[in-house]
């Protein structure tokens, strides 16, 4: 039986064992027991298992409610709200025995939640900033934990197998860091007790943790057979770790993840509204809060990329999708080498500082931070008004960093910025007329625009996107005429589809490519090559689906390379190109020429295997002087795998640099491919 089977098995066995098992005597959920701390000013729900028909009665507080249990062995009472109280009080669950919990008190809880981020502990494995004099400190008996073990379960359990601790040296080093520093905040500023429920799991997506009900989220179920790990799977560390707490009183809910849907962009977004949905209906508290952390800068796949970017975006997007909710930025306390940066403090007490005036009402320090509103261009200048930017400047005293403008030929030009008011007046040189403008857009960016509380901003970008053909209009491709529009679909067999072309074109001297790629924000990234041609006839440089007696391998002349993305260096009639273009399938293993490539791994120096046979295929230009790919489409055989497209070389070290076999069309909105020929040289 597979690793990830015997999971799922595992998670069936306890939720048969769960709902089976005779109960002879009133039986309590583990999230009931000593030292716990229920939710004040709200009704509190108590729920268990008897045997048929008896008499359960709670008694609490003053208060007495009884329930029987049911034909399906299960009770349930509803105390009414609760006053705060630090003063630990026996909580008597009576039936046919007696249950007596010690050292309960009543104050605020809190459910936290999300991957390594979150479940980063205290210990001195992971050495938190001032890790040594925090745990030494770490002496609150009215902050307490409930940390369930990891658990992956394919149908929901009625149970989690952990206890409530009080925060002692002893006790603090497993427990979540952020949750920590969040509750000490509360618990320090409304002097009451709080409890802090952590389930979290580093390395998790976002997926697992959302409970499954809703119509609307049958996409979470959809194509379960992809997720790699176990605990990847949907829904089932809701099931195994989340399903048995409910419905728990609780206050709200934190929430540190991202980093294992970084490739989802935008459509993280929706992601969080279906896990928050789920999260309420299940709970059934209304729209209890819920606070989210952005993350922190780090490097990814390259310090350059702009993954990251967009899903920071989609995590600030939430608010406006989700009521009651929020975000708090950290870019000004992240790693870029570490993707568990060890500033916890930081990001457990902004979250908190938060809750306490949003939830609370209670304002203690500033919390709010510089979001762009709105802006207006005229002439080569850009406007952007910022909103809570009283005091808007930068924390080191420079020019604003990492603010970027577009114009009509889609290239991205670093900016110069300078602060007005709450204003920002953005300028780029050789950008006359911008269209666009974005902010810290990069994997690695660490800007330094804070407003008058220090408080940083969040990337965003604003303006005109670019749209699939709007880089048709580079003056390179002037005199040039397009011989096909090739929309890349996200899987096809060519040999059935068969692109088409617009003209055939003998005499041909010069043909140029234009990738284009729009991304979950609807924006365009690109890639335009041209050189010397190498084949006379055009109908020999399209793409096809038809098997070619002869593979395409062979370096080229006069290449020019203009892109919008980063990774791709901008050339001028270079001699340093070579283009693999197959319509049979190819090997890792290297040949004479070019000089290098790695034979352990598909890169420019690739050879191509049963030519004459329609195959895998590709169309790659590469620069050879740099050793790296300008731009990849491959994949030509397959219609239910996402075919590879690329621009730069692939910066992910687990892949393949030239994309073979990274299958990633699905990250992409729409892509098209356009070939171009032109009868003079350069």
């Amino acid at each position: 039986m597979k690793k990830r089977n015997i999971a799922l098995y595992i998670g069936s066995v306890l939720t048969a064992f769960c709902a089976g098992s005779a109960v002879n005597a009133a039986t309590l959920p583990h999230v009931f027991g000593d030292n716990m701390v229920l939710q004040s000013g709200q009704r509190v729900p108590v729920w268990g298992k008897g045997s048929l028909g008896e008499k359960v009665t709670v008694e609490f507080a003053g208060q007495s409610v009884s329930a029987t249990t049911g034909a399906d062995g299960r009770w349930r009472v509803d105390l009414a709200p609760l006053k705060a109280c630090a003063q630990g009080a026996e909580f008597r669950v009576k039936g046919a025995n007696e249950i007596v919990l010690k050292n309960v008190v009543v104050g605020e809880v809190w459910f936290c939640s999300g991957q390594s981020n979150m479940e980063y502990t205290m210990s001195a494995r992971r050495k938190v900033k001032d890790w040594e004099k925090e745990v030494a400190a770490a002496k609150w008996p009215l902050i307490r934990h409930f940390h369930p073990p990891h658990l992956v379960a394919s149908e929901p359990l009625d149970d989690v197998n952990a206890a409530w601790v009080e925060t002692t040296p002893e006790t603090i080093p497993p427990q979540s860091a952020v949750a920590f520093f969040f509750g000490e905040t509360l618990h320090k500023e409304l002097g009451v007790p709080v409890g802090l429920i952590n389930c979290s799991w580093g390395g998790t997506r976002i997926e697992p943790w959302t409970p499954a009900g809703h119509p609307d989220d049958l996409w979470l179920l959809q194509n379960i057979h992809k997720w790699s790990k176990a605990q990847d799977t949907p829904t089932v560390l809701w099931n195994g770790m989340v399903a048995g707490l409910v419905p728990y009183a609780i206050k709200g809910a934190i929430w540190y993840q991202g980093c294992a849907n970084l490739a989802d962009g935008y459509s993280y977004t929706d992601k969080t509204v279906a896990l928050v949905r789920g999260w309420r209906r299940e709970w059934g508290q209304g729209d209890f809060p819920y606070f989210l952390v952005q993350l922190a800068p780090f490097k990814y796949d390259s310090k350059k990329g702009t993954t990251l970017a967009l899903l920071q975006e989609a995590q600030s997007k939430v608010p406006e999708r989700v009521p009651n909710s929020g975000y708090t930025v950290i870019n000004d306390v992240g790693d870029v080498d570490d993707i568990h940066p060890t500033d916890k403090r930081t990001v457990g007490t902004r979250m908190a500082d938060q809750a306490l005036d949003r939830v609370y009402g209670k304002f203690v320090r500033p919390w709010r931070t510089p979001v762009a509103k709105s802006m207006s261009i005229i002439g080569d200048t850009v406007r952007v008004e910022m909103s809570d930017a009283d005091g808007l400047k930068t924390r080191d005293g420079l020019a604003p960093t990492e603010f970027e403008l577009r114009g009509a030929d889609g290239i991205w030009t670093p900016a110069d910025v300078r602060i007005d008011g709450t204003s920002l007046v953005i300028t780029a040189k050789g950008v006359a007329k911008p269209l666009a403008v974005r902010f810290a857009p990069y994997n690695g960016s660490t800007p330094n625009l804070v407003n008058g509380n220090g408080l940083p901003a969040g990337p965003f970008r604003m303006g005109a996107k670019m749209k699939i053909g709007d880089a048709e209009t580079l003056k390179e491709l002037d005199g040039m005429k397009c011989v096909q529009r090739f929309d890349i679909p996200e899987a096809a067999d060519l040999s059935r589809l068969m692109p088409k072309t617009t003209a055939s074109v003998e005499g041909v001297k010069r043909v140029a490519y234009l990738l284009e790629l729009q991304d979950a924000a609807d924006d365009v990234t690109f890639a335009f090559v041209a050189m010397d041609a190498f084949s006379s006839r055009s109908d020999d440089l399209v793409i096809t689906g038809k098997a070619r007696a002869k593979a395409v391998r062979r370096p080229v002349a006069n290449l020019t390379v203009r892109s919008n993305s980063p990774r791709v260096k901008a050339l001028t009639n270079a001699n340093s190109g070579f283009v693999e273009f197959y319509t049979c399938s190819y090997s890792p293993r290297t040949m004479s020429t070019p000089e290098g490539g790695d034979p352990k791994t598909y890169d420019f120096n690739d050879t191509p295997t049963n030519e004459g046979v329609f195959g895998y295929g590709c169309l790659q230009i590469h620069d050879l002087a740099a050793k790296a790919t300008v731009l990849s489409y491959g994949r030509f055989n397959n219609r239910t795998t996402p075919c590879d497209v690329g621009i730069g070389t692939n910066p992910d070290p687990r892949g393949n640099p030239d994309w073979t076999f990274s299958s990633n069309a699905k990250n992409y909105k729409a892509r098209r491919i356009s070939v171009w020929v032109g009868s003079e040289k350069p």
